[in-house]
Protein backbone atom coordinates (compact mmCIF):
# COMPACT_ATOMS: atom_id res chain seq x y z
CA UNK A 1 0.00 0.00 0.00
CA UNK A 2 1.47 3.83 -0.84
CA UNK A 3 0.84 6.52 1.14
CA UNK A 4 -1.83 7.76 -1.39
CA UNK A 5 -3.46 5.02 -0.69
CA UNK A 6 -3.25 5.21 3.28
CA UNK A 7 -4.01 8.51 2.66
CA UNK A 8 -7.53 7.70 0.86
CA UNK A 9 -8.44 4.93 3.68
CA UNK A 10 -7.79 7.19 6.22
CA UNK A 11 -9.70 9.88 5.13
CA UNK A 12 -12.54 7.37 4.64
CA UNK A 13 -12.37 6.01 7.90
CA UNK A 14 -12.42 9.05 9.05
CA UNK A 15 -15.99 9.74 7.34
CA UNK A 16 -17.23 6.51 8.61
CA UNK A 17 -16.49 4.09 6.03
CA UNK A 18 -14.20 1.23 7.57
CA UNK A 19 -15.91 -1.80 5.19
CA UNK A 20 -13.58 -3.41 3.02
CA UNK A 21 -16.82 -3.98 0.66
CA UNK A 22 -17.99 -0.51 1.04
CA UNK A 23 -14.45 0.64 0.50
CA UNK A 24 -14.14 -1.13 -2.63
CA UNK A 25 -17.71 -0.37 -3.72
CA UNK A 26 -17.08 3.26 -3.25
CA UNK A 27 -13.95 3.69 -4.58
CA UNK A 28 -14.83 1.26 -8.24
CA UNK A 29 -14.87 2.57 -11.70
CA UNK A 30 -17.69 0.32 -11.96
CA UNK A 31 -20.08 0.84 -9.29
CA UNK A 32 -23.14 -1.80 -8.67
CA UNK A 33 -24.94 -0.45 -5.27
CA UNK A 34 -28.42 -0.07 -6.69
CA UNK A 35 -32.25 -1.02 -5.33
CA UNK A 36 -34.70 -2.94 -6.48
CA UNK A 37 -36.96 -0.08 -7.57
CA UNK A 38 -40.02 -2.13 -6.74
CA UNK A 39 -39.18 -1.50 -2.55
CA UNK A 40 -40.37 1.62 -3.85
CA UNK A 41 -43.76 2.26 -2.52
CA UNK A 42 -46.42 2.02 -5.05
CA UNK A 43 -44.11 1.42 -7.61
CA UNK A 44 -46.26 -1.95 -8.69
CA UNK A 45 -49.70 0.27 -9.35
CA UNK A 46 -47.78 2.24 -11.02
CA UNK A 47 -46.59 0.24 -13.46
CA UNK A 48 -49.70 -0.70 -13.97
CA UNK A 49 -51.07 3.12 -14.59
CA UNK A 50 -48.78 3.38 -17.14
CA UNK A 51 -49.59 0.33 -18.72
CA UNK A 52 -53.54 0.53 -18.24
CA UNK A 53 -53.24 4.06 -20.30
CA UNK A 54 -51.41 3.12 -22.95
CA UNK A 55 -53.07 0.11 -23.83
CA UNK A 56 -56.19 2.14 -23.59
CA UNK A 57 -54.95 4.57 -25.83
CA UNK A 58 -55.19 7.26 -23.65
CA UNK A 59 -53.25 10.63 -24.34
CA UNK A 60 -50.74 10.92 -21.80
CA UNK A 61 -49.18 14.53 -20.39
CA UNK A 62 -46.03 14.50 -18.28
CA UNK A 63 -46.06 17.41 -15.82
CA UNK A 64 -42.72 18.74 -15.14
CA UNK A 65 -41.03 21.36 -13.37
CA UNK A 66 -39.10 24.51 -14.34
CA UNK A 67 -35.39 23.26 -13.42
CA UNK A 68 -33.23 21.00 -14.59
CA UNK A 69 -34.63 18.05 -11.98
CA UNK A 70 -38.01 18.70 -13.63
CA UNK A 71 -36.90 19.28 -17.37
CA UNK A 72 -34.16 16.09 -17.43
CA UNK A 73 -36.76 13.73 -15.70
CA UNK A 74 -40.19 15.18 -18.17
CA UNK A 75 -37.47 14.46 -21.23
CA UNK A 76 -36.33 10.55 -19.71
CA UNK A 77 -39.80 9.76 -19.06
CA UNK A 78 -41.47 11.26 -22.57
CA UNK A 79 -38.58 9.74 -24.35
CA UNK A 80 -39.85 6.15 -22.48
CA UNK A 81 -43.48 6.83 -22.93
CA UNK A 82 -42.82 7.10 -26.10
CA UNK A 83 -42.41 3.70 -27.22
CA UNK A 84 -45.35 2.00 -25.36
CA UNK A 85 -48.06 4.66 -26.05
CA UNK A 86 -49.44 6.43 -29.14
CA UNK A 87 -49.74 10.24 -28.17
CA UNK A 88 -47.30 11.36 -25.33
CA UNK A 89 -46.20 15.02 -24.85
CA UNK A 90 -45.14 17.31 -21.50
CA UNK A 91 -46.27 20.56 -19.65
CA UNK A 92 -43.88 22.75 -17.96
CA UNK A 93 -45.76 25.43 -15.96
CA UNK A 94 -44.27 29.06 -16.37
CA UNK A 95 -42.06 29.85 -12.85
CA UNK A 96 -43.66 33.88 -13.45
CA UNK A 97 -47.31 33.11 -14.00
CA UNK A 98 -47.90 30.09 -12.40
CA UNK A 99 -45.17 28.53 -9.98
CA UNK A 100 -44.05 25.62 -8.57
CA UNK A 101 -45.49 22.45 -9.10
CA UNK A 102 -49.23 21.28 -10.02
CA UNK A 103 -51.97 24.35 -10.33
CA UNK A 104 -55.68 24.25 -11.48
CA UNK A 105 -55.43 26.63 -14.61
CA UNK A 106 -52.61 24.24 -16.28
CA UNK A 107 -54.97 20.50 -15.41
CA UNK A 108 -57.69 22.90 -16.79
CA UNK A 109 -55.63 23.23 -20.23
CA UNK A 110 -54.39 19.96 -20.19
CA UNK A 111 -57.78 18.63 -20.13
CA UNK A 112 -59.52 21.42 -22.57
CA UNK A 113 -56.07 20.47 -24.71
CA UNK A 114 -57.55 16.62 -25.11
CA UNK A 115 -55.29 14.86 -22.67
CA UNK A 116 -56.54 12.40 -20.69
CA UNK A 117 -53.57 11.12 -17.87
CA UNK A 118 -51.20 13.44 -16.50
CA UNK A 119 -48.59 12.21 -14.76
CA UNK A 120 -46.03 14.05 -12.69
CA UNK A 121 -42.49 14.30 -12.51
CA UNK A 122 -40.30 16.01 -9.85
CA UNK A 123 -43.87 18.04 -8.83
CA UNK A 124 -46.89 17.12 -6.68
CA UNK A 125 -46.91 15.05 -3.66
CA UNK A 126 -48.22 18.27 -1.70
CA UNK A 127 -50.82 19.28 -4.29
CA UNK A 128 -53.89 17.36 -2.58
CA UNK A 129 -56.36 19.82 -3.68
CA UNK A 130 -54.90 20.25 -7.21
CA UNK A 131 -54.98 16.43 -7.86
CA UNK A 132 -58.92 16.31 -6.95
CA UNK A 133 -59.92 19.04 -8.80
CA UNK A 134 -57.51 17.19 -11.75
CA UNK A 135 -59.42 14.32 -10.97
CA UNK A 136 -63.09 16.02 -11.11
CA UNK A 137 -62.56 17.20 -14.86
CA UNK A 138 -61.86 13.53 -16.26
CA UNK A 139 -57.92 13.36 -15.54
CA UNK A 140 -56.34 10.25 -14.76
CA UNK A 141 -52.93 11.21 -12.65
CA UNK A 142 -50.41 9.41 -11.05
CA UNK A 143 -47.56 11.49 -8.98
CA UNK A 144 -43.22 10.93 -8.96
CA UNK A 145 -41.56 13.13 -6.89
CA UNK A 146 -39.00 13.20 -4.45
CA UNK A 147 -39.54 16.60 -2.39
CA UNK A 148 -40.67 16.14 1.87
CA UNK A 149 -44.34 15.02 1.37
CA UNK A 150 -45.17 14.47 5.09
CA UNK A 151 -49.47 14.63 5.92
CA UNK A 152 -50.11 16.52 3.05
CA UNK A 153 -50.25 13.97 0.24
CA UNK A 154 -52.38 13.89 -2.69
CA UNK A 155 -55.28 10.95 -3.23
CA UNK A 156 -53.22 9.19 -5.81
CA UNK A 157 -50.25 6.72 -6.97
CA UNK A 158 -47.17 8.64 -5.58
CA UNK A 159 -43.77 7.30 -5.74
CA UNK A 160 -41.66 9.11 -3.80
CA UNK A 161 -39.38 7.73 -1.80
CA UNK A 162 -39.66 10.22 1.27
CA UNK A 163 -43.77 9.61 1.17
CA UNK A 164 -45.00 8.24 4.89
CA UNK A 165 -44.58 4.29 4.88
CA UNK A 166 -42.11 4.23 2.33
CA UNK A 167 -39.10 1.66 3.09
CA UNK A 168 -36.94 2.42 -0.09
CA UNK A 169 -33.21 2.14 1.26
CA UNK A 170 -32.22 5.22 -0.14
CA UNK A 171 -34.73 8.57 0.35
CA UNK A 172 -32.12 11.25 -1.26
CA UNK A 173 -32.95 10.34 -5.14
CA UNK A 174 -33.50 13.46 -7.51
CA UNK A 175 -36.70 13.86 -9.02
CA UNK A 176 -35.35 12.53 -12.33
CA UNK A 177 -33.64 9.90 -10.24
CA UNK A 178 -37.35 8.65 -9.21
CA UNK A 179 -38.22 8.29 -12.44
CA UNK A 180 -34.97 6.29 -13.40
CA UNK A 181 -36.43 3.86 -10.98
CA UNK A 182 -39.57 3.86 -12.42
CA UNK A 183 -38.22 3.22 -15.73
CA UNK A 184 -36.10 0.20 -14.34
CA UNK A 185 -39.56 -1.62 -12.56
CA UNK A 186 -41.18 -1.00 -16.49
CA UNK A 187 -38.66 -2.60 -17.88
CA UNK A 188 -38.66 -5.22 -15.49
CA UNK A 189 -41.89 -6.05 -16.50
CA UNK A 190 -41.04 -6.20 -20.18
CA UNK A 191 -42.25 -2.77 -21.17
CA UNK A 192 -39.13 -0.84 -22.32
CA UNK A 193 -36.10 -2.14 -23.91
CA UNK A 194 -32.88 -2.48 -21.21
CA UNK A 195 -30.85 0.07 -23.99
CA UNK A 196 -33.52 2.67 -22.75
CA UNK A 197 -32.00 2.50 -19.11
CA UNK A 198 -28.02 3.56 -20.57
CA UNK A 199 -30.10 6.56 -23.20
CA UNK A 200 -31.48 8.23 -20.48
CA UNK A 201 -28.64 7.75 -18.13
CA UNK A 202 -27.15 11.20 -19.19
CA UNK A 203 -30.07 13.02 -18.10
CA UNK A 204 -30.19 11.44 -14.94
CA UNK A 205 -26.37 12.08 -14.53
CA UNK A 206 -26.87 15.44 -15.16
CA UNK A 207 -29.99 15.52 -12.77
CA UNK A 208 -28.56 14.36 -9.73
CA UNK A 209 -25.54 16.50 -9.74
CA UNK A 210 -27.56 19.68 -10.56
CA UNK A 211 -30.35 19.18 -7.86
CA UNK A 212 -27.63 19.21 -5.02
CA UNK A 213 -28.24 15.42 -3.88
CA UNK A 214 -26.01 13.96 -1.85
CA UNK A 215 -23.64 11.73 -3.91
CA UNK A 216 -23.46 8.81 -2.23
CA UNK A 217 -25.33 5.03 -2.27
CA UNK A 218 -27.37 4.76 -5.28
CA UNK A 219 -26.67 8.47 -6.23
CA UNK A 220 -23.07 7.50 -6.63
CA UNK A 221 -23.61 5.03 -8.76
CA UNK A 222 -25.85 7.15 -10.97
CA UNK A 223 -23.73 9.83 -11.44
CA UNK A 224 -20.71 7.93 -12.31
CA UNK A 225 -22.20 6.09 -15.19
CA UNK A 226 -24.48 9.53 -15.57
CA UNK A 227 -21.09 11.37 -16.33
CA UNK A 228 -19.80 9.32 -18.30
CA UNK A 229 -23.32 8.91 -20.66
CA UNK A 230 -23.13 12.80 -20.85
CA UNK A 231 -19.63 12.73 -22.45
CA UNK A 232 -20.74 10.14 -24.76
CA UNK A 233 -24.22 11.38 -25.42
CA UNK A 234 -25.78 10.62 -28.71
CA UNK A 235 -28.85 13.25 -27.36
CA UNK A 236 -28.33 15.83 -30.57
CA UNK A 237 -29.49 18.95 -28.28
CA UNK A 238 -27.76 18.07 -25.10
CA UNK A 239 -24.28 17.12 -27.75
CA UNK A 240 -24.73 20.40 -29.87
CA UNK A 241 -25.11 22.03 -26.52
CA UNK A 242 -21.89 20.86 -25.19
CA UNK A 243 -20.22 22.33 -28.15
CA UNK A 244 -21.51 25.88 -27.45
CA UNK A 245 -20.28 25.90 -24.40
CA UNK A 246 -16.80 24.55 -24.94
CA UNK A 247 -17.02 21.00 -23.45
CA UNK A 248 -17.39 18.71 -26.70
CA UNK A 249 -14.53 16.01 -26.48
CA UNK A 250 -13.96 17.00 -23.19
CA UNK A 251 -14.09 14.61 -20.07
CA UNK A 252 -17.13 15.63 -18.19
CA UNK A 253 -16.61 15.69 -14.30
CA UNK A 254 -19.27 17.24 -12.28
CA UNK A 255 -18.23 21.24 -12.33
CA UNK A 256 -18.74 20.87 -15.82
CA UNK A 257 -22.76 19.73 -15.05
CA UNK A 258 -22.79 22.10 -12.18
CA UNK A 259 -21.20 25.33 -13.44
CA UNK A 260 -22.03 24.83 -17.16
CA UNK A 261 -24.46 22.50 -18.56
CA UNK A 262 -26.87 23.16 -15.88
CA UNK A 263 -26.57 27.06 -15.94
CA UNK A 264 -27.77 26.64 -19.53
CA UNK A 265 -30.31 24.40 -18.88
CA UNK A 266 -32.01 26.35 -15.75
CA UNK A 267 -31.33 29.79 -17.81
CA UNK A 268 -34.88 28.97 -19.61
CA UNK A 269 -36.93 28.78 -16.58
CA UNK A 270 -35.06 31.69 -14.98
CA UNK A 271 -35.39 34.29 -17.73
CA UNK A 272 -38.16 32.73 -19.99
CA UNK A 273 -40.25 29.97 -20.51
CA UNK A 274 -39.05 26.62 -19.92
CA UNK A 275 -40.86 23.91 -22.07
CA UNK A 276 -38.26 24.14 -25.06
CA UNK A 277 -35.82 22.47 -22.85
CA UNK A 278 -37.56 19.42 -23.06
CA UNK A 279 -37.77 19.68 -27.51
CA UNK A 280 -33.86 20.21 -27.36
CA UNK A 281 -33.50 17.27 -24.95
CA UNK A 282 -35.58 14.97 -27.42
CA UNK A 283 -35.35 16.43 -31.05
CA UNK A 284 -33.55 15.05 -33.69
CA UNK A 285 -34.35 18.78 -35.81
CA UNK A 286 -30.97 20.18 -36.78
CA UNK A 287 -33.02 23.97 -37.12
CA UNK A 288 -34.66 23.31 -33.45
CA UNK A 289 -31.61 22.22 -31.73
CA UNK A 290 -29.98 25.39 -33.38
CA UNK A 291 -32.09 28.19 -32.30
CA UNK A 292 -33.14 26.25 -28.36
CA UNK A 293 -29.39 26.37 -27.75
CA UNK A 294 -28.75 29.80 -29.10
CA UNK A 295 -31.31 31.39 -27.02
CA UNK A 296 -30.30 28.86 -23.98
CA UNK A 297 -26.81 30.91 -24.47
CA UNK A 298 -28.18 34.33 -24.98
CA UNK A 299 -30.59 33.62 -21.76
CA UNK A 300 -27.58 32.34 -19.63
CA UNK A 301 -25.71 35.22 -20.36
CA UNK A 302 -28.73 37.97 -19.72
CA UNK A 303 -29.01 35.91 -16.31
CA UNK A 304 -25.48 36.62 -15.21
CA UNK A 305 -26.15 40.02 -15.87
CA UNK A 306 -29.40 40.52 -13.99
CA UNK A 307 -28.04 37.78 -11.00
CA UNK A 308 -25.02 40.73 -10.29
CA UNK A 309 -27.19 43.41 -9.86
CA UNK A 310 -29.58 41.39 -7.69
CA UNK A 311 -26.51 40.25 -5.62
CA UNK A 312 -25.34 43.69 -5.00
CA UNK A 313 -28.39 44.94 -4.09
CA UNK A 314 -28.88 42.12 -1.59
CA UNK A 315 -26.04 42.53 -0.33
CA UNK A 316 -26.28 46.30 0.38
CA UNK A 317 -29.54 45.45 2.33
CA UNK A 318 -27.29 43.17 4.60
CA UNK A 319 -24.43 44.97 5.12
CA UNK A 320 -26.75 48.73 5.66
CA UNK A 321 -24.95 50.11 2.68
CA UNK A 322 -26.07 53.20 1.66
CA UNK A 323 -29.43 54.76 3.51
CA UNK A 324 -30.41 51.02 4.36
CA UNK A 325 -30.28 49.82 8.18
CA UNK A 326 -28.49 46.43 7.35
CA UNK A 327 -29.36 42.95 9.14
CA UNK A 328 -26.38 42.88 11.36
CA UNK A 329 -26.29 39.69 12.92
CA UNK A 330 -29.96 38.03 12.88
CA UNK A 331 -28.86 34.44 12.56
CA UNK A 332 -31.84 34.26 10.01
CA UNK A 333 -31.69 36.29 6.71
CA UNK A 334 -35.18 37.27 5.75
CA UNK A 335 -34.39 39.97 2.66
CA UNK A 336 -37.40 42.09 0.81
CA UNK A 337 -35.68 42.23 -2.76
CA UNK A 338 -39.00 44.33 -3.94
CA UNK A 339 -39.03 43.94 -7.36
CA UNK A 340 -35.96 41.27 -8.31
CA UNK A 341 -36.22 39.38 -11.43
CA UNK A 342 -37.79 36.19 -9.62
CA UNK A 343 -35.43 34.08 -11.92
CA UNK A 344 -31.85 34.16 -9.89
CA UNK A 345 -33.52 34.74 -6.32
CA UNK A 346 -32.73 31.13 -5.72
CA UNK A 347 -28.77 31.83 -6.85
CA UNK A 348 -28.57 34.82 -5.04
CA UNK A 349 -29.50 33.18 -1.86
CA UNK A 350 -27.36 30.28 -2.03
CA UNK A 351 -24.49 33.05 -2.56
CA UNK A 352 -25.58 34.99 0.45
CA UNK A 353 -25.64 31.97 2.56
CA UNK A 354 -21.88 31.22 1.54
CA UNK A 355 -21.05 34.60 2.66
CA UNK A 356 -22.54 34.56 5.21
CA UNK A 357 -22.59 31.44 6.60
CA UNK A 358 -26.60 31.34 7.87
CA UNK A 359 -30.08 30.49 6.00
CA UNK A 360 -31.38 32.88 3.74
CA UNK A 361 -34.77 33.68 2.46
CA UNK A 362 -35.23 35.65 -0.98
CA UNK A 363 -38.90 37.49 -1.19
CA UNK A 364 -39.99 39.00 -4.24
CA UNK A 365 -43.11 40.64 -4.93
CA UNK A 366 -46.30 39.22 -6.26
CA UNK A 367 -49.81 38.16 -6.72
CA UNK A 368 -51.90 35.92 -5.20
CA UNK A 369 -54.94 33.88 -6.82
CA UNK A 370 -57.35 36.12 -5.03
CA UNK A 371 -55.72 39.24 -6.16
CA UNK A 372 -54.20 40.40 -2.85
CA UNK A 373 -50.57 41.44 -2.55
CA UNK A 374 -48.14 38.47 -1.70
CA UNK A 375 -44.64 37.43 -1.53
CA UNK A 376 -42.96 34.61 -3.32
CA UNK A 377 -39.79 33.16 -1.16
CA UNK A 378 -36.84 31.22 -1.97
CA UNK A 379 -34.59 30.00 0.67
CA UNK A 380 -31.58 28.20 1.14
CA UNK A 381 -30.00 26.73 4.15
CA UNK A 382 -27.12 25.53 5.76
CA UNK A 383 -25.73 22.07 6.81
CA UNK A 384 -27.79 21.08 9.80
CA UNK A 385 -30.81 23.44 9.81
CA UNK A 386 -33.85 21.84 8.15
CA UNK A 387 -35.44 24.78 6.53
CA UNK A 388 -38.52 22.82 5.02
CA UNK A 389 -39.22 22.00 9.26
CA UNK A 390 -38.70 25.22 9.94
CA UNK A 391 -41.20 26.85 7.04
CA UNK A 392 -43.62 24.12 7.66
CA UNK A 393 -44.20 25.65 10.89
CA UNK A 394 -45.61 28.70 9.40
CA UNK A 395 -47.62 27.01 6.84
CA UNK A 396 -50.62 28.88 7.02
CA UNK A 397 -49.25 31.96 6.31
CA UNK A 398 -48.45 30.10 2.45
CA UNK A 399 -50.56 29.57 -0.35
CA UNK A 400 -47.92 27.47 -1.82
CA UNK A 401 -45.21 25.50 -0.05
CA UNK A 402 -42.35 23.31 -1.30
CA UNK A 403 -39.04 22.05 -0.88
CA UNK A 404 -36.43 20.02 1.58
CA UNK A 405 -34.41 20.39 3.97
CA UNK A 406 -31.43 22.72 2.40
CA UNK A 407 -33.90 25.11 -0.20
CA UNK A 408 -37.60 25.91 0.23
CA UNK A 409 -40.06 28.01 -2.00
CA UNK A 410 -43.26 29.60 -1.18
CA UNK A 411 -45.98 31.73 -1.94
CA UNK A 412 -47.10 34.20 0.73
CA UNK A 413 -49.37 36.97 1.48
CA UNK A 414 -47.33 39.88 2.09
CA UNK A 415 -49.05 41.11 5.29
CA UNK A 416 -47.13 37.60 6.78
CA UNK A 417 -43.72 39.00 6.47
CA UNK A 418 -42.81 40.78 9.23
CA UNK A 419 -44.24 37.31 11.46
CA UNK A 420 -42.21 34.73 9.50
CA UNK A 421 -39.36 37.17 9.78
CA UNK A 422 -39.41 37.07 13.45
CA UNK A 423 -40.54 34.10 14.14
CA UNK A 424 -37.56 32.04 11.53
CA UNK A 425 -34.58 34.48 13.35
CA UNK A 426 -36.68 33.29 16.98
CA UNK A 427 -36.47 30.01 15.93
CA UNK A 428 -32.92 29.91 14.74
CA UNK A 429 -32.23 31.91 18.06
CA UNK A 430 -32.94 28.32 19.74
CA UNK A 431 -30.88 26.43 17.67
CA UNK A 432 -28.08 28.39 18.82
CA UNK A 433 -28.95 28.34 22.47
CA UNK A 434 -29.23 24.63 22.37
CA UNK A 435 -26.29 23.92 20.03
CA UNK A 436 -23.67 26.71 19.72
CA UNK A 437 -21.91 25.84 16.38
CA UNK A 438 -24.97 25.49 14.57
CA UNK A 439 -23.75 28.21 12.19
CA UNK A 440 -20.14 26.99 12.28
CA UNK A 441 -19.97 26.20 9.23
CA UNK A 442 -15.83 25.80 8.85
CA UNK A 443 -14.93 22.25 7.38
CA UNK A 444 -12.42 20.37 9.74
CA UNK A 445 -9.61 18.87 7.83
CA UNK A 446 -10.31 15.39 6.84
CA UNK A 447 -6.41 15.16 6.99
CA UNK A 448 -3.08 16.23 7.91
CA UNK A 449 -0.05 15.75 5.68
CA UNK A 450 3.51 16.62 5.17
CA UNK A 451 4.73 18.67 2.41
CA UNK A 452 6.47 15.32 0.73
CA UNK A 453 3.09 13.36 0.37
CA UNK A 454 1.51 15.96 -2.00
CA UNK A 455 2.67 14.05 -4.93
CA UNK A 456 1.32 12.99 -8.64
CA UNK A 457 0.52 9.98 -6.97
CA UNK A 458 -1.66 11.41 -4.29
CA UNK A 459 -4.00 13.38 -6.65
CA UNK A 460 -4.72 10.74 -8.80
CA UNK A 461 -5.72 8.22 -5.34
CA UNK A 462 -7.73 11.45 -4.10
CA UNK A 463 -9.92 11.53 -7.42
CA UNK A 464 -10.81 8.02 -7.16
CA UNK A 465 -12.96 9.43 -4.48
CA UNK A 466 -15.06 11.87 -6.68
CA UNK A 467 -17.40 12.72 -8.19
CA UNK A 468 -17.25 15.47 -5.39
CA UNK A 469 -20.52 17.30 -3.87
CA UNK A 470 -23.08 17.05 -1.06
CA UNK A 471 -22.10 14.02 0.91
CA UNK A 472 -19.01 13.06 -0.33
CA UNK A 473 -16.82 16.99 -0.37
CA UNK A 474 -13.39 17.60 -2.03
CA UNK A 475 -11.56 16.25 1.09
CA UNK A 476 -9.78 18.99 2.94
CA UNK A 477 -6.13 18.81 3.66
CA UNK A 478 -4.20 20.29 6.07
CA UNK A 479 -0.42 21.17 5.54
CA UNK A 480 1.51 22.68 8.06
CA UNK A 481 5.07 24.69 8.39
CA UNK A 482 5.46 25.80 4.73
CA UNK A 483 7.97 28.32 4.53
CA UNK A 484 6.89 31.25 1.84
CA UNK A 485 9.97 31.30 -0.89
CA UNK A 486 8.26 34.35 -3.16
CA UNK A 487 4.50 35.51 -2.58
CA UNK A 488 2.50 37.51 -5.68
CA UNK A 489 -1.16 38.32 -6.67
CA UNK A 490 -2.72 37.65 -9.59
CA UNK A 491 -5.82 38.57 -11.13
CA UNK A 492 -7.27 41.46 -13.14
CA UNK A 493 -8.29 42.73 -9.84
CA UNK A 494 -5.08 40.97 -7.52
CA UNK A 495 -7.78 38.75 -6.06
CA UNK A 496 -5.47 35.71 -6.46
CA UNK A 497 -2.75 34.80 -4.46
CA UNK A 498 0.24 32.66 -5.16
CA UNK A 499 2.79 31.69 -2.48
CA UNK A 500 5.77 29.39 -3.56
CA UNK A 501 7.09 27.43 -1.16
CA UNK A 502 9.83 24.91 -1.42
CA UNK A 503 8.93 22.80 -4.71
CA UNK A 504 5.02 23.23 -4.35
CA UNK A 505 2.33 26.07 -5.32
CA UNK A 506 0.10 27.23 -2.70
CA UNK A 507 -3.07 29.06 -4.91
CA UNK A 508 -6.00 30.91 -3.27
CA UNK A 509 -8.13 31.96 -6.23
CA UNK A 510 -10.64 35.08 -5.30
CA UNK A 511 -9.95 35.76 -1.65
CA UNK A 512 -6.51 37.11 -1.66
CA UNK A 513 -6.95 40.23 0.92
CA UNK A 514 -8.14 38.17 3.51
CA UNK A 515 -4.43 35.73 3.58
CA UNK A 516 -2.53 38.10 2.60
CA UNK A 517 -1.88 40.60 6.16
CA UNK A 518 0.80 38.83 7.99
CA UNK A 519 2.78 36.59 4.64
CA UNK A 520 5.74 37.74 3.36
CA UNK A 521 9.18 36.05 2.35
CA UNK A 522 10.24 33.58 5.16
CA UNK A 523 7.48 32.95 6.83
CA UNK A 524 6.15 29.69 7.67
CA UNK A 525 2.53 29.31 7.02
CA UNK A 526 -0.22 26.53 7.46
CA UNK A 527 -2.83 25.87 4.93
CA UNK A 528 -6.07 24.22 3.66
CA UNK A 529 -7.15 22.85 0.48
CA UNK A 530 -5.91 20.39 -1.57
CA UNK A 531 -3.61 19.43 -4.47
CA UNK A 532 -4.13 19.33 -8.13
CA UNK A 533 -2.34 19.25 -11.44
CA UNK A 534 -2.18 22.14 -13.36
CA UNK A 535 -0.81 22.09 -17.01
CA UNK A 536 1.51 25.02 -17.78
CA UNK A 537 3.00 25.13 -21.66
CA UNK A 538 2.33 21.34 -22.02
CA UNK A 539 4.37 20.53 -18.42
CA UNK A 540 2.68 18.80 -15.07
CA UNK A 541 3.00 20.80 -11.74
CA UNK A 542 1.42 19.46 -8.84
CA UNK A 543 -0.35 22.72 -6.85
CA UNK A 544 -1.97 23.08 -3.85
CA UNK A 545 -5.77 24.89 -4.09
CA UNK A 546 -6.20 26.50 -0.93
CA UNK A 547 -9.41 27.36 1.04
CA UNK A 548 -7.56 29.11 4.03
CA UNK A 549 -3.45 30.44 4.32
CA UNK A 550 -2.22 31.73 7.97
CA UNK A 551 1.01 32.39 9.30
CA UNK A 552 2.30 30.28 12.07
Amino acid sequence: MTSADSAVLRILERRGMTASGDIEEFLSDRPKRTHDPFLLRNMEEGVEFILSAARRGRRICVYGDYDVDGITAAAALVQALSLIAADVGWYIPSRFDEGYGLNREALKSIADAGWQTVVTVDCGSVSPDEVAYGRSIGLDIMVTDHHNAKGREADCIIINPKQEGDSYPFDELSGCGVVFKLLQAMQRKGLLPKSLLSDVLDLVGIATIADIVPLVDENRTITKYGLRAVGSTRRPGLRRLLERTGLADKEIGTRAVAYSIAPHINAAGRMGEAHEVVELLLTHDTGRIESITETLVAQNARRRTIQAEALDFCVGIVEGKGRRSGLGDAPFYVIDAGDAHEGITGIVAGKLREVYGRPVIILTKSQGRDGRPCLKGTGRSIPGVDIYAMLERHVAAFEKFGGHSMACGFLMHAEYEDELRAGLIAEMEAIMASNPGAMDQTRAPDIALDLSDITPGLVSELDRMAPFGRGNPQPLIELSRMKVAKLFFMGEKQQHLKIVSENLDIVVFGNAAAYSPGLRKGVEVSALGYPSVAVWKGRERVQFIAEAVKAI
